[in-house]
């Protein structure tokens, strides 16, 4: 089977370093091909995100955990009693 990438190196000989491509970035990759899409800031999207922002925060609400401290420490008040 003939594959042109492979090849023998000697086995006690240092290999060759792979010298590196002057490519670009994946960043410029994208904006050369025409694939980077920017995202569009207007109003709308960012109301609705404040939005979803509000409602994530309703939904974890910190007065809620603050028992559950509580009673761990009361817990362990009385192991150790």
């Amino acid at each position: 089977m003939d594959n042109p990438s492979l090849r023998r190196e000697p086995r006690y000989e240092p290999a060759a370093v792979i010298p590196l491509k002057n490519e670009s970035s994946l960043l410029d990759w994208l904006k050369q091909t025409g694939r980077l899409k920017y995202r569009e800031h207007n109003k709308e999207t960012e109301l609705e995100l404040l939005e979803q922002d509000e409602e994530i925060a309703e939904l974890i609400d910190v007065d809620d955990y603050t028992d559950d401290f509580d009673t761990d420490t009361e817990d362990l008040e009385d192991l150790e009693d």
